[in-house]
C-alpha cells in the first residue's frame, strides 16, 4: 500500500509554487521516493484555526507550517512539534541558509523547522510617479516618516491612490509596526514580554498610521494581500508596503509596466520566516525529515524565489540576482533591517488584542488612547493568566 504524507500548508503564494504544475514538485517525491503528498493550503483567516485542530486532534496531518518565531516557543513547550534532522552533508548544505534565517529555526540549541520562505516589510512604488513628483527615486532603505511625505505628495496624480494600505482586521497590527518602530519603541519589552506601546510615542505612531488613510482607497479598512497586489499591479496606488514573499506574485504576467516597480527595505521592517514542522503526532517521522530535506534544497529554493520572491538560500539571491531585481535589496532587510519580535509564549493571544484594538482605532470605532489603553489591559490579563498556569 503506497504511504501518503500528509501536509497543513499555509495560503501565502510561495506555498502554490509547490503545487504548480510547472515545477511538478509533489510529483518528483512522489516518483523518487513512491510517496503520495496530500498537500492542504487553508487561507491565512482560517489557517491558525486549523492549525490548532491539528494540535488538538480534530484533523490529521505529519506535517503543518510554522510562523518561524512567532509560534516556535510556544508550540515546542507545549510538545506540538517533533525535532528535526536537517541533512548535514553538502548537498543538502546548511550553511547556505541565510544564517538570520537559520538562526529562527531552532529552540534552545535544538533544531524544528526547515525553512520556506521568508516574509518580510517591502516598500513597491511607481519609479515614474515618484520621480516626476516627489523629484527623485527612492533609497533602497526608507524611514515611515518618508513614506507618508511621498504618499501624500503623489496622492491623486494621475489618478492613482498616493499607498495602498493593508488594514483588514487580520493584517492591520504587523502593518502598524513599522510605524511604531519609526517612533523609537517596539510593541513588547524583548525580555519581560509585557507591553510598550502605550506610551505617547505609541499614540504618535497609531495617529501616523490613520492619517494615512487620507491617501489610500475609500475601502482600504478591507485591504489585505490580495487587495494591495491588485491595487499595484492595475496602476491603482503609487506605493504599497507588502511582503517580500508577496513581490513575485505581484510582478507577474497581470502587473502593468510591471518594469516600473521599485523596490526598498524598510528600516523598521518585521520579518518572519515561513517554515515547515513535523507533528509530533506524525506516524511518518523519518519519511517526513525526508521529504522535508527535498522540498527545501537548494533546486527547489529557486523556484520558491521565481515563484513568490523571498528564497532563503544566499546560493539562490546570488545566482539569481540579476533575474530578479529585488533579490539586492530583499537579503539587505533580512539580514541587516527585519526584527523579528520577541519568541513569547502564547504570542498569538497576546498579540490579538492590538489587531482587535488598532482596527477599532483605525476605522474609527475608538479613539487612538481609548484603543492603545483597551489593547494594553486586554495584553496585562492575559500575561497574568500565563504567569498564573
Amino acid at each position: 500500500m503506497e504511504k501518503v504524507l500528509k501536509v497543513l500548508a499555509v495560503g501565502d503564494p510561495a506555498v502554490y509554487a509547490y503545487t504548480d504544475r510547472q515545477f511538478s514538485i509533489l510529483p518528483t517525491f512522489t516518483t523518487l521516493y513512491g510517496t503520495k503528498v496530500e498537500f492542504t493550503i487553508v487561507p491565512w483567516n482560517d489557517y491558525y484555526g486549523k492549525l490548532m485542530d491539528t494540535f488538538a486532534g480534530k484533523a490529521y496531518y505529519d506535517i503543518v507550517m510554522v510562523a518561524g518565531h512567532l509560534w516556535l516557543k510556544d508550540f515546542v513547550e507545549q510538545g506540538y512539534l517533533a525535532e528535526v534532522n536537517i541533512p548535514s552533508d553538502s548537498e543538502y548544505d546548511l550553511e547556505d541558509i541565510v544564517d538570520v534565517i537559520r538562526d529562527e529555526l531552532k529552540v534552545s540549541g535544538k533544531q524544528y523547522l526547515y525553512p520556506s520562505f521568508c516574509d518580510g516589510h517591502f516598500l513597491l512604488y511607481r519609479k515614474s510617479i515618484v520621480e516626476k513628483y516627489y523629484g527623485e527615486l527612492l533609497p533602497e532603505v526608507i524611514d515611515t516618516a518618508t513614506i507618508m511625505k511621498v504618499a501624500a505628495i503623489c496622492h491623486g496624480k494621475e489618478g492613482m491612490d498616493g499607498i495602498a494600505l493593508k488594514a483588514h482586521p487580520s493584517e492591520i497590527f504587523l502593518d502598524f509596526l513599522p510605524y511604531l518602530r519609526n517612533e523609537g519603541i517596539d510593541a513588547f519589552d524583548p525580555k519581560r514580554h509585557v507591553p510598550t506601546f502605550n506610551e505617547p510615542k505609541g499614540k504618535e505612531a497609531l495617529t501616523n498610521y490613520i492619517k494615512m488613510k487620507q491617501f489610500a482607497s475609500a475601502n482600504v479598512e478591507g485591504f489585505g494581500n490580495n487587495e494591495v497586489r491588485e491595487a499595484l499591479q492595475n496602476k491603482e496606488c503609487v506605493l504599497a508596503v507588502t511582503w517580500g514573499g508577496q513581490v513575485g506574485f505581484v510582478l507577474d504576467e497581470n502587473c502593468i509596466d510591471k518594469d516600473d516597480i521599485g523596490f526598498a527595505a524598510l528600516n523598521s521592517a518585521w520579518n518572519v520566516t515561513w517554515s515547515f514542522a513535523i507533528h509530533q503526532q506524525s506516524a511518518h517521522h523519518e519519511l517526513a525529515n525526508e521529504f522535508l530535506s527535498y522540498i527545501t534544497s537548494k533546486q527547489i529554493d529557486r523556484m520558491i524565489g521565481s515563484y513568490a520572491g523571498s528564497p532563503v538560500r544566499k546560493s539562490t539571491y546570488s545566482t539569481d540576482s540579476s533575474k530578479f531585481a529585488w533579490y539586492k535589496t530583499h537579503l539587505q532587510l533580512i539580514e541587516h533591517y527585519a526584527k523579528p519580535l520577541p519568541m513569547m509564549e502564547a504570542a498569538g493571544d497576546r498579540m490579538a488584542p492590538l489587531y482587535e484594538e488598532i482596527s477599532n482605532a483605525f476605522s474609527g470605532k475608538k479613539s487612538v488612547e481609548s484603543a492603545l489603553n483597551d489593547a494594553e489591559s486586554k495584553v496585562l490579563e492575559i500575561n497574568s493568566r500565563s504567569r498564573e498556569q
